[in-house]
């Protein structure tokens, strides 16, 4: 079973039965990006939220920033990066890449940590960078930003993987991975979160707020599992 934009709401409807949303009968936009949230903010999956950019440290380079606007994530690009996972570096352009060097993974620290480690960058404190920090840079329109140390001494091909905000069903309609495979999941976050705006019976707000924690816990399970998985895919392909 998966849900679409309309089956998911005919679902809260038929649970609550309820079909008033307010007074515009707008709410359940508000309960179904709620119910994401919670979600995400709950777990990161591999298969859902999760990206990879490449690309090349140009020679005395120290920082990347990634398209798009806004603290990490702009309405026109919803695949900005929120947060790392890795970032892992190696010698050779990714136009013509050096195969056989092996890749190297940075050590995410803070910002300040790298003003302290390396705070010159030109040339003569060039370097193979070590560690990387992510930030909003907030004199840039608040870009996501990779800023590493020291710089770069030549050319590296880089690859980081990063967490994004994913689309919501709200505006993929026809479904998303969450209402895929995640469907228990999103049905009673979104049951806690319409019995909420409903002002509805405890008893049924305590048994859908425990159907939500145990399906979350089992897509929880499931997909650690499968970010290890994959996880080791990615180093064993270093």
């Amino acid at each position: 079973m998966s849900f679409t934009y309309t089956t998911l709401t005919q679902s809260i409807d038929e649970y609550t039965q309820n079909t008033n949303w307010g007074s515009t009968n707008d709410q359940t936009d508000t309960i179904i990006g709620q119910a994401e949230e919670r979600i995400n903010h709950a777990v990161q999956i591999a298969n859902y939220n999760t990206k990879t950019a490449t690309g090349d440290i140009s020679d005395h380079g120290s920082s990347i920033a990634m398209a798009g606007s806004g603290p990490g994530v702009a309405v026109s690009n919803v695949t900005s990066p929120i947060g790392p996972i890795y970032m892992k570096i190696r010698a050779g352009e990714t136009s013509s890449p050096t195969t056989t060097n092996a890749w190297q993974y940075l050590l995410l620290k803070d910002y300040n940590f790298l003003q302290e480690y390396a705070p010159i960058t030109d040339d003569t404190t060039d370097g193979t960078p070590k560690y990387y920090a992510f930030y909003n840079d907030p004199g840039n329109d608040g870009l996501a930003t990779f800023s590493f140390g020291p710089s770069a001494s030549e050319k590296f091909e880089y690859e980081i993987l990063y967490f994004f905000k994913p689309s919501s069903i709200i505006v993929d309609t026809s479904g998303t991975w969450l209402s895929t495979h995640g469907t228990n999941a999103l049905l009673y976050a979104c049951l806690v979160e319409a019995y909420t705006f409903l002002k509805g019976e405890q008893d049924l707000m305590q048994l859908y707020d425990t159907k939500y924690k145990e399906a979350l816990q089992t897509l929880i399970m499931t997909e650690q599992g499968n970010y290890r998985t994959s996880f080791r895919d990615r180093q064993r392909a270093a």
